[in-house]
């Protein structure tokens, strides 16, 4: 069974990094600390088999996986860890080499439902994952149905018929459980019959118990006993005192018994190999399903590793440029330590690192395609080198890499690496033939989109040819514009590099007071191998090394005086870049904090102007809330004032033709009130004698009506006419006319009271419009205010209802009516509305 089938290994991917290059720059112990984190032994399989690509297309599909994956996992795992690894899981259930049974059934059902539960995260988030979509989806069909709905039927069968230790459950099958109740009902009658053979027979019993033997439910019966009871030995017991007995009688029931269970075994056994079979029609979905596992193991693995390693996916750059900003190698990084250790047995560097800073391109002024690292020993150049080579395989393989955000790096059509001993002395190989097969390689493999890394180039033979061999390749290489570094200790090819177009000369930097290397790569002029210092740093003897630097000769010295002065040039320049770059950067932090002060004035400003409308448009609401209110009100006194004017008009014409009773004094208005001194309604404004003023309320005589109100409604007015006797009741009625009665609900006839209308019980408003009725019924009831009656009737008749309703509403907000209510059926039913007035 072969995992790995998905696995790109086609002839691209291995193109791009041969054998020994991959081995120069280490890219195995890379895979081998990323796949440490991964949940599962496919997916460390997975990985280890991840080699770089160059096609565009492939890279940027593992690219989106990387981020998609991301996305889903920053919430939690999509892969959870197992009980043990999966690939011999999956090995047994294709070659049943050792057996598969229900334990196995348990592990493939969890690696089912893992997946399952993947799918479904990857399918709800599936437009924010659609690269992730299409590999969850990438199950092929297969004959008779979808492969998924079959996986998850089998799933939920070998959890329904499995209990946790993997065996098969009492009630897998209606057959399994008729013969456990079978095996029941057999067993619960031998028990009771042996349990009375035990009765009966306990002397010649060693034990009471009641053992299993051989399938068969038996007795220990003591040796003395043997021949007196028919029934059949099973053998001795381990101390040879008793016998397992089986009393005659108990025999058939026995057979039954052991008939059932071996049925029962075998009912097991069938269930069990139709759960295996039904796994074994399912292998190449099974198989997708572990590839899809793996895939997504992988991911969740790099996506860990990033996070602790601080990685991110570099950005494209086109052909021929790269820009590396901080980058760290993975196999030096101090945080990667203890991953290094579980996976490489060694935790190796864990101290600070200096990250490189490199650029490289055609798009450089001047141009610099290919850089020539000179420096001392132990300096840093050969980290260097395997940091860039490294991070760009790591980068084609879709892995996010350690480098701070804005670096770039291209696709490479080759990545050429030769680092450290060729040497085999099997092949009968020597260091520099090794190295000129490597160097074989580079010359006819190298190309536009190549990367090339060579170091100690031009090492191992004599220097003047060494530098020859060095020099032609580099121009070379030029020629075909390849993106290269390359490290030597030859001055000569130095000095070319600094001459040819397209190349370029840095140098690893050390400290001039102390001679310790900073392994910072300064790009400049070529730096001194600084062999003598190192040996010195080193502990070598010094007359030794006295003696070497001696015999260096003064051209030597003059160099290495030149160099040093042109190094401490450059250290100057390098300072007063970083200061320039420093205030460069703090007046960028300037411009864009002003820039934010700008942007937070005029985004205040649109607040303020937002506020501001929203505090005029709610002034404006609310003024025209309070002027539609006032005009309510208004609209309120100005009825009430018109209903309080005609009554009061009403009222002054009757007392101002009434005669004055003389025990009236004249008084100012709103005086106090006083029994039998003239009042005045508040509200209403009819005027009459108080005649009862008693715990708030209060008795008002009107025209000889009694009306009843609380005190608070009243008020003392003055009296308008000449001090009379007050008149007796027989006299006030004796002087009222009598009348005749109009449609509208008055009577004629009143003058000698100065009303011209009296007020009628009754208004007939049939056949009138709304309105106009509306405005009668008004001066109707203003009128019967100051008339004797307290409950009138209001005839509106049936209709079409429109005027009835009209009445009805009209009279439940009218200040001068108390209440309302139909007619009875001898008052005109529902075509009349009975009103009492206010202080009847």
């Amino acid at each position: 069974m072969n995992l790995l089938a998905q696995v790109d290994l086609d002839a691209s991917a291995t193109r791009v990094l041969s054998p020994a290059s991959g081995e120069a720059l280490e890219l195995e112990s890379l895979l081998r600390v990323i796949a440490e984190f991964t949940a599962t032994d496919l997916g460390a399989s997975r990985l280890l088999h991840q080699l770089p690509t160059n096609d565009t297309q492939e890279l940027q599909r593992r690219r989106r996986r990387y981020t998609e994956a991301a996305r889903l996992l920053a919430e939690r795992q999509l892969v959870g860890a197992f009980a043990g690894p999966l690939a011999p899981l999956f090995e047994r259930l294709e070659t049943d080499r050792p057996a598969f049974d229900g334990a196995a059934l348990l592990e493939l059902a969890a690696v089912l439902r893992s997946t399952e539960e993947a799918r479904k995260r990857i399918t709800q988030a599936d437009p924010e994952v659609p690269e992730l979509g299409l590999l969850a989806g990438t199950t092929p069909p297969a004959a008779g149905g979808d492969p998924l709905a079959d996986l998850g039927t089998l799933r939920r069968q070998i959890g329904k018929k499995l209990d946790r230790r993997g065996h098969v459950r009492d009630d897998a099958s209606p057959r399994l459980v008729s013969l456990r109740g079978k095996i029941r009902q057999a067993r619960d009658q031998i028990y009771r019959d042996l349990k009375k053979v035990v009765e009966r027979q306990r002397d010649h019993l060693s034990e009471e118990t009641i053992p299993l033997r051989g399938g068969r439910l038996v007795l220990l019966l003591s040796s003395g006993a043997r021949g007196r009871f028919p029934g059949l030995v099973h053998g001795r017991s381990g101390t040879g005192q008793s016998f397992y007995f089986e009393p005659l009688g108990v025999v058939e029931a026995n057979n039954t018994l052991q008939e059932s269970s071996e049925e029962e075994a075998a009912e097991r056994a069938r269930i069990l190999q139709e759960l295996i079979a039904e796994a074994r029609r399912l292998m190449a979905q099974i198989e997708e399903q572990a590839r899809f596992l793996a895939e997504l193991d992988a991911l969740q693995a790099i996506t860990s590793f990033a996070q602790i390693a601080g990685a991110r996916l570099a950005d494209p750059a086109p052909a021929g440029e790269l820009h590396l900003l901080a980058a760290r190698h993975p196999l030096l990084d101090p945080k990667l330590a203890p991953c290094r250790q579980r996976a490489l047995g060694e935790a190796g560097h864990e101290a600070a690192i200096e990250p490189l800073e490199l650029t490289l391109g055609s798009n450089l002024e001047p141009e610099k395609r290919l850089l020539v690292v000179t420096g001392p020993n132990a300096g840093g150049k050969t980290v260097s080198l395997k940091t860039l080579g490294l991070l760009a395989a790591a980068h084609q393989c879709g892995f996010p890499i350690p480098v701070d955000a804005g670096s770039r790096l291209p696709t490479f059509d080759r990545i050429i690496a030769t680092i450290g001993d060729e040497q085999d002395l099997l092949s009968d190989r020597s260091t520099f033939s090794g190295r000129l097969l490597r160097l074989d390689e580079v010359w006819r493999e190298a190309r536009r989109d190549s990367l090339i890394l060579l170091d100690e180039l031009g090492s191992g033979t004599d220097p003047e040819e060494g530098a020859a061999l060095a020099i032609a390749l580099l121009e070379g290489l030029l020629e075909r514009r390849c993106l290269g570094l390359l490290t030597t200790h030859l001055t000569p090819l130095a000095a070319a590099a600094l001459e040819l177009p397209g190349a370029a000369c840095a140098a690893m930097e050390f400290d001039p007071t102390t001679g310790a290397p900073t392994y910072r790569l300064m790009p400049g002029p070529p730096g001194g191998s600084e062999a003598l210092a190192l040996a010195r740093r080193l502990g070598l003897p010094g007359e030794w090394l006295d003696r070497a630097e001696a015999k260096l000769g003064s051209e030597h010295r003059d160099l290495r005086r030149l160099l040093s002065e042109v190094d401490a040039l450059r250290r100057d320049l390098q300072r007063s870049h970083t200061e320039l770059s420093r205030e460069v950067q703090d007046a960028a932090t300037l411009r864009a904090r002003l820039a934010e002060q700008e942007e937070a004035l005029r985004e205040e400003r649109r607040s303020v102007a937002q506020r501001l409308s929203k505090e005029l448009e709610s002034f404006r609401r609310e003024t025209r809330e309070a002027l539609r209110a006032q005009v309510e009100q208004l609209t309120k006194a100005f009825k009430a004032g018109r209903r309080k004017g005609l009554a009061a008009e009403a009222e002054k014409k009757l007392f101002a033709s009434a005669p004055q009773w003389t025990d009236a004094e004249p008084v100012m208005e709103d005086l106090p009130l006083e029994v039998g001194a003239l009042a005045r309604h508040r509200q209403f404004g009819w005027e009459g004698i108080l005649d009862k003023l008693a715990n708030g309320k209060a008795e008002v005589r009107v025209r000889g009506k009694k009306l009843r109100c609380r005190a608070e409604e009243l008020v003392g007015v003055a009296s308008a006419g000449k001090k009379i006797s007050r008149p007796s009741a027989s006299t006030r009625q004796a002087r009222a006319p009598r009348a005749d009665y109009t449609s509208s609900g008055t009577r004629q006839g009143s003058s000698d009271l100065g009303l011209e209308e009296a007020v009628t019980a009754e208004i007939n408003l049939i056949g009138q419009r709304v309105e106009p009725a509306l405005d009668q019924l008004d001066n109707y009831l203003d009128r019967a205010l100051l008339g004797p009656h307290a409950a009138l009737r209001v005839v509106h008749g049936f209709g079409t209802g429109r005027l009835r309703k009209a009445v009805r509403s009209h009279l439940h907000s009218h200040p001068a009516v108390a209440e309302w209510r139909p007619g009875a059926a001898n008052e005109g039913g529902d075509g009349a509305t009975v009103v009492v007035l206010r202080g009847g």
